[in-house]
């Protein structure tokens, strides 16, 4: 009987239903989910940036860069910051985000001070029948480091679905720069919400400056919500004012200074309305800067052309032809030096002390060309060697 039994639980023994009846059972890993939207590099500052994307279910971000460095989150979340530290500079990094499928990218870090690289300057898109993506489209060839975005992205910030199409139509650029907006009025139509989730760092307001290589970019915000602000007339407030003549004290002389802002000081549509045309506020603002530091350039948008002018030494331009019904600019104001009305962007060479830059239509053509800096020290490196577009 005894040999019987034995020979009964040997069979057994061999059968795999018993074997995966006492087995423990093996922990299979959740999938990572996939990317809703994004993503898109945020913060670049020396040595990090934030890799930013959102997942439709929770899940913990993980990005892996430089081969064999992974940065991940504490916790599941759907609005997902990871933030990449020790990055060398002026390299490219490549990057991948855990997803299904897997998103990977690249983008340079940080300039070297007399580095050659290239800006991007863009605005208004508003969700225009697909014109945006034609700007977008043409815009990518540029091979731009760093994205400089004037505000008005879509028309009503509290449709998601806008967003969707938005983060869709930029997807190939927000793969590989930085991007760096500024808050227009269509931004706050939902009280500023949406340009915080995607866009600001919960604890600051959305006026803010960041260094880039030999650049000190000072954000303002000329629909500061705090200041009485509405999507149909701006405000800027007496803090945002103290603070933006404090953050030029301390700048190096030999930084160029540009200010990204959605209304800027001036703009010349032939058919004036209310709320348009240059901001008092803003003039204010960057007048006290300009006491502290030297300002070479303003970039601002909502008026839905291309203008360049100057006006008592102050260059400035207004780049809000990104995708938005066009307007007429005037060409006969006598501060403009060049205005155009077509889908267009602004891109700015910078080597060292030199700062040159071209306005360019969808097409390709060049509508306006300018020089911001340059001096009798030649550029470090050539531009081409570093990725840029001729």
């Amino acid at each position: 009987m005894r040999s019987v039994a034995a020979a009964i639980c040997l069979a057994l023994c061999g059968c795999d239903s018993v074997h995966a009846l006492f087995a423990p059972r093996a922990r299979t890993a959740a999938a990572a989910p996939e990317i809703a939207m994004g993503p898109w590099l945020l913060d670049p500052a020396p040595g990090q940036i934030t890799v930013a994307w959102t997942t439709a279910e929770p899940a913990k971000g993980r990005v892996w860069y430089l081969d064999d460095r992974l940065a991940q989150e504490d916790a599941p979340r759907t609005d997902h910051r990871v933030t990449l530290r020790s990055l060398p500079q002026d390299t490219e990094v490549r990057y991948r985000i855990e997803a299904s499928p897997p998103v990977a990218g690249a983008f340079h870090t940080e300039p070297g001070p007399k580095s050659a690289f290239r800006v991007l300057v863009y605005g208004d898109n508003r969700t225009n029948n697909g014109d945006h993506a034609l700007v977008a489209r043409a815009a990518v060839a540029e091979g731009a480091r760093l994205l400089l975005h004037t505000g008005d992205m879509v028309v009503n910030a509290a449709d998601e679905e806008l967003w969707d199409r938005w983060f869709s139509e930029e997807a190939d650029l927000l793969l590989r720069a930085p991007f760096v907006p500024t808050l227009g009025n269509h931004e706050i139509t939902d009280n500023g919400v949406s340009y915080s989730r995607f866009f600001k760092q919960p604890s600051r307001p959305a006026y803010r400056s960041l260094d880039y290589g030999p650049l000190h970019l000072v954000v303002l915000d000329s629909f500061e919500v705090a200041a009485g602000a509405d999507p149909h007339m701006g405000a800027v407030s007496d803090a945002q004012l103290a603070w933006v003549e404090e953050d030029l004290r301390g700048v190096p002389e030999d930084k160029h200074v540009w200010v990204l802002v959605h209304q800027g000081p001036f703009a010349h549509p032939a058919h004036m309305r209310p709320g348009h045309g240059g901001s008092e506020r803003v003039r204010l603002a960057i007048q006290a800067a300009a006491r502290r530091h030297p300002i070479e350039a303003v970039f601002a948008g909502h008026e839905h052309f291309y203008e360049r002018g100057e006006v008592d030494g102050l260059r400035y331009f207004v780049v809000g032809a990104g995708g938005a019904p066009l307007e007429d600019p005037d060409p006969t104001f006598p501060t403009v030096e060049a205005a155009h009305k077509a889908l267009s962007f602004v891109t700015v060479d910078v080597c060292g002390c030199h700062v040159s830059g071209k306005a360019k239509d969808i097409a390709g053509r060049v509508l306006d060309s300018f020089t911001l800096s340059s001096c009798k020290e030649p550029c470090g490196t050539p531009l081409a060697a570093k990725g840029g577009a001729p």
